[in-house]
């Protein structure tokens, strides 16, 4: 799989991967790439739980909403198509770029402050981190819990047929069989 770019020029699995191991080790990436390069500053104390604004859910702004409904549309597409049976590697490809593309929208965002991004890069590292379909509902079953989306629907909700389907699964309904 080529890297794709996100705006910042970085390469999108460089800050992928930055997300996960932050989020694996508990502090945010903005501090891990920074604790990469300057080894004299002192490491700010790591936050390894989902916490509250002072008992108030965060808000979401327009670029998570955007990649959290993205992803939560993959993982019912998932849902879908795992009751026929199992995913085909071909889909699972599909799936995960799909959801890290979703990531990659979120992160590719102005620092939010005030502890956001340390809440928002612990859920996104759950998503990313998700082995499997039900972690990964577990992990957008956080997602509200924690910030405040208007117009986010409960996962038990149905996509429209084909919607967040990633685009590499979708096959012709004209394939002949061997």
């Amino acid at each position: 799989m080529a890297a794709g770019r996100i705006h910042s020029g970085c390469p999108r699995w460089a800050l992928l991967v930055s997300l996960l191991v932050a989020a694996l080790a508990g502090a945010p990436p903005s501090h891990a790439h920074a604790a990469a390069g300057d080894t004299h500053r002192p490491r700010p104390a790591t936050q390894r739980q989902l916490q509250l604004d002072r008992g108030q859910r965060w808000p979401a702004d327009a670029a998570l909403r955007e990649g959290m409904r993205r992803i939560r549309a993959v993982a019912l597409w998932m849902q879908q198509a795992q009751a026929d049976g199992p995913l085909s590697v071909r889909q699972s490809r599909a799936a995960t770029a799909s959801i890290e593309d979703s990531v990659a929208v979120i992160v590719d965002h102005p620092p939010r402050g005030n502890g956001m991004d340390a809440n928002l890069h612990l859920l996104l590292g759950r998503v990313l981190t998700a082995d499997g379909l039900p972690q990964l509902l577990d992990a957008l079953e956080l997602y509200p819990r924690y910030f405040t989306d208007p117009d986010w629907q409960p996962l038990t909700a149905s996509a429209p047929a084909g919607h967040g389907q990633p685009d590499d699964t979708r096959e012709s309904t004209h394939a002949t069989q061997p």
